[in-house]
C-alpha cells in the first residue's frame, strides 16, 4: 500500500465547522476586501507558512513574508496574490475567480450593481420618485435628512492620514533609539547619507570589494525562492534602488527588467537571529526599511544596515570567514564584524535579468 502524506486541510473540510467560505462579494473597499481575505484565511484554519506551503506545492510563489503584509495593510494585494492565496486556502477555481473578480471590481472603482433606489437616495441625487413612500417610511426615515457625499471619502482619507502619521513617527523613533545607543560608543553623526538613487551594496569583508549584494537561491536546495546573497558585482541582479523614508532610514528596492520593483524584505518580520532577506511587495513596514548606521572608517560611505523593526544587523550567514559566491545575508545580532558593513556607491542602472 503507497503511504499518504497528511498535508494541512482548511477548517471547511472539518465535519465541526461551517462548510462555506466567507464571500468577497459584500466587499465595497480596499479595506473590507483585506478584511474578507483575513476571514478567508481564518476559515481554512492553516498559518501563513502552511499557505506558503500549500501554494509552492501548485508550483506557484507566496511568500509568508508576502501573505503577512497583504493581511497587514488596507491596500488591495495585487492580482496574482490574491488568486494564489484563495487557492492556497482551499478554494476551488471558480470560487478564486470570484475572489479575483470582486479584487478587480474594487480596483476599477466599482461596488457592484447599484440597489434599487429608495426616496432618500433618490433625494440626494436630485432624481424623483416615480412613486410617493408610504407613510411609514416617510415617518420612519425623514426625506429631508441631508446627505454629504463627500464624507465618507472625506473619513477614509483622514484615516489613512492618520495611519502614515503614526507609522512614520514609530520608525522615526526606532531608528532614534539605535542612533542614540551608537551616539554613546562614539560613532560619528557627520557621515554623509546617500541621496536616493542607484547603488551597489558591497560586504566590506571582501578583500577585493568584488561582490555585490544581489539575488540568488538557497545552496541547501531547501527553497527555490528569489533570497539576498552575495554575487559577482560585474553580474549583479536586480539592479538595487536606495530610498529615503525617514531620517537615515531606507527602503533597498530592487528593480527587475521582467518581474517588477520590490523590497528587500527580513522574513515575516522576525526579530530574532538568522532571518532571511528576500524581495516582497513594498508595503511601508518596518521589516522592509533599514536605518543606514555610518562605520567610523576612512572611507566615509561604509554603513552597518539595521532592520527598523528588530534594530539587528544585517550579515552573512556564515560570518566574516564567508567568502564565496552566493552566501545568504541574514538578520543578526550586531557583533561589529566587518561581514556587517556594507560599502554603498553609486552606480548606473544595468537592467541584468539574472
Amino acid at each position: 500500500m503507497t503511504s499518504r502524506i497528511a498535508i494541512p486541510m482548511p477548517r471547511s473540510r472539518r465535519p465541526d465547522v461551517e462548510m462555506s467560505p466567507p464571500s468577497p462579494d459584500d466587499a465595497a473597499t480596499s479595506a473590507e476586501f483585506v478584511a474578507a481575505l483575513r476571514a478567508l484565511r481564518e476559515w481554512s484554519g492553516l498559518t501563513y507558512r502552511q499557505i506558503a506551503g500549500n501554494a509552492a506545492a501548485a508550483g506557484e510563489v507566496l511568500p509568508s513574508s508576502t501573505i503577512a503584509a497583504a493581511l497587514g495593510r488596507t491596500t488591495l494585494p495585487r492580482q496574482q496574490v490574491v488568486a494564489a492565496f484563495a487557492r492556497a486556502c482551499g478554494l476551488d477555481g471558480a470560487t478564486t475567480a470570484r475572489w479575483v473578480a470582486a479584487r478587480n471590481r474594487i480596483a476599477a472603482g466599482s461596488v457592484g450593481p447599484e440597489p434599487t433606489a429608495s426616496p432618500i437616495r433618490a433625494e440626494a441625487t436630485g432624481a424623483a420618485s416615480s412613486t410617493e413612500p408610504s407613510s411609514t417610511e416617510s415617518e420612519t426615515v425623514p426625506r429631508t435628512r441631508p446627505v454629504d457625499p463627500a464624507a465618507p471619502a472625506n473619513r477614509r482619507w483622514l484615516l489613512v492620514a492618520a495611519i502614515t502619521v503614526v507609522a512614520t513617527l514609530v520608525i522615526a523613533l526606532t531608528a532614534a533609539l539605535i542612533w542614540d545607543r551608537e551616539q554613546e560608543s562614539g560613532v560619528p553623526t557627520n557621515t554623509t547619507h546617500p541621496i536616493d538613487g542607484w547603488y551597489l551594496v558591497r560586504p566590506a569583508h571582501i578583500d577585493d570589494r568584488s561582490l555585490c549584494l544581489g539575488e540568488g537561491r538557497e545552496r541547501n536546495g531547501r527553497t527555490d525562492r528569489p533570497l539576498a546573497v552575495q554575487r559577482p558585482c560585474d553580474k549583479v541582479s536586480p539592479d538595487t534602488y536606495l530610498r529615503e523614508v525617514g531620517a537615515d532610514v531606507y527602503e533597498l528596492q530592487w528593480h527587475h527588467p521582467t518581474e517588477g520593483a520590490g523590497c528587500l524584505t527580513v522574513d515575516d518580520a522576525f526579530t530574532g537571529d538568522g532571518a532571511l532577506l528576500a524581495p516582497s511587495d513594498c508595503v511601508g513596514a518596518s521589516h522592509q526599511r533599514y536605518l543606514l548606521d555610518p562605520v567610523d572608517d576612512s572611507t566615509g560611505n561604509n554603513y552597518r544596515l539595521r532592520p527598523v523593526h528588530s534594530g539587528l544587523c544585517i550579515g552573512l550567514l556564515g560570518g566574516p570567514a564567508e567568502v564565496n559566491i552566493g552566501a545568504e545575508v541574514v538578520q543578526t545580532p550586531c557583533s561589529g564584524t566587518d561581514d556587517q558593513k556594507f560599502l554603498i556607491s553609486p552606480t548606473q542602472k544595468a537592467n541584468r535579468t539574472s
